[in-house]
């Protein structure tokens, strides 16, 4: 016969069972109304709805039930809007705390703790378990402490539980702020870590181009080193089924290090070097700030060849005239060889004076007449001599 089936589980051991790998703390700091949110039922529960649900095993209770009215975006707004407010450090710290109740894992929580309270800066306002992209693309595990003055990229090994490596970035050193798709890309006045497979790239055609050349000039060896050359990006790292998504961790990051910088940028002394706090820009404002600046430099070089070439057709009519007037015999072909690249040139500057273009060819008209009438006048005078000799010497 077939072997009997197990008898089946007590309903106290279903229970039990989610209750024991419940984290309470994690719960109670959850937004209510999130996605994912649900509360579970406990079992045997009495189908009327109750103010209290009756616990379940272990003396634990269940979660409330869903608030709609609540929402993760709501309070990364608020929270946003209570750190841009903040007028003193100590306003920000306060401000900052709520991410602490954010619905970090056990592991995350016991990192950024340890990533605080190891960084040489005190005291650390906030602490944020990021992705960091490397110079290979890659993305590496990372807590990101941020201080008064600082902020930390900090490397915790989660098994250990021990910091291995950190590095130090001076707010002063961050030039912009620029929030992407994915995360928060941070623009730095240097090279934060190792260059990456671009930048080795760009260096060895320069060093190209310069050997090439001749040159040091850097102008024409690609990319110019602006504000937005050297960058590092960050994505928030939450936990599947966290009240807050990627975006609305990336504002709350940029906030709070744009409000850090200008505190600490207030907090100096007015003798001392200044600096401006980071703006906080999108992807598309980034664009079409390098657009306007091409477009700037664009019409600076327009305007700088337009004037030239004005400059050079006006000094070329006013010599084919003058010369026109003194040996209008000889100065035809010459004069009019003279205007012609002038006269490229002009066309091909943009907006350049169109009654100087126009009057300058004119003037190469009227000398190529002249010396299209100068040359007959010469053949047919040859000509004249040429039959009056052959006479002479016929009738001879």
């Amino acid at each position: 016969p077939p072997p009997a089936a197990p008898p089946p589980a007590p309903p106290v051991a279903v229970a039990a069972a989610p209750a024991a790998a419940y984290d309470s703390r994690a719960a109670a700091m959850r937004l209510p109304g999130a996605p994912g949110y649900a509360a579970p039922a406990a079992p045997h529960a009495p189908p009327a709805a109750a103010p209290t649900p009756p616990a379940a095993a272990g003396g634990m209770a269940p979660r409330p039930a869903a608030t709609p009215t609540n929402n993760g975006l709501s309070s990364s707004e608020s929270l946003v809007d209570a750190i841009s407010t903040a007028s003193t450090t100590a306003a920000l710290a306060e401000a900052l705390r709520e991410v602490e109740q954010w619905q970090w894992t056990s592991d995350q929580e016991a990192g950024m703790k340890r990533c605080k309270t190891y960084v040489p800066e005190q005291p650390a306002l906030a602490a944020f378990y990021v992705s960091s992209v490397n110079e290979w693309k890659l993305l590496q595990p990372r807590v990101l402490v941020l201080t008064p003055s600082s902020y930390f990229r900090v490397k915790y090994d989660q098994k250990s539980g021990k910091v291995e490596h950190y590095r130090k970035t001076p707010l002063r050193d961050v030039l912009s702020l620029e929030k992407t798709a994915d995360g928060l890309k941070i623009y730095l006045r240097g090279q934060d870590g190792r260059a990456g497979p671009q930048k080795w790239y760009q260096r060895l055609e320069r060093k190209v181009a310069q050997i090439s050349t001749g040159s040091k000039d850097n102008a024409f060896s690609g990319r110019v080193k602006d504000e937005f050359y050297y960058a590092r990006e960050y994505r928030p790292s939450l936990p599947a089924g966290a009240p807050l998504s990627a975006d609305q961790v990336t504002d709350v990051l940029a906030a709070a290090l744009h409000k850090t910088a200008e505190l600490h940028r207030d907090s100096l002394p007015a003798d001392g070097a200044p600096f401006e706090p980071p703006p906080v820009l999108t992807t598309d404002e980034r664009r079409q700030i390098l657009h306007d600046r091409k477009a700037a430099a664009r019409a600076e070089e327009e305007r700088a060849e337009r004037e030239a070439a004005e400059a050079e057709l006006r000094h070329a009519v006013e010599v084919a005239s003058a010369s026109r007037e003194l040996e209008p015999k000889t100065s035809s072909q010459i004069n009019s060889a003279v205007l012609s690249r002038p006269i490229k040139r002009a066309r091909r500057a943009v907006e350049a004076d169109a009654s100087l273009i126009s009057r300058a060819e004119q003037l190469k008209a009227e000398l190529e007449e002249e010396h299209r009438v100068r040359v007959e006048a010469e053949r047919l005078e040859r000509e004249r001599t040429e039959r009056e000799a052959a006479t002479a010497e016929l009738e001879a």
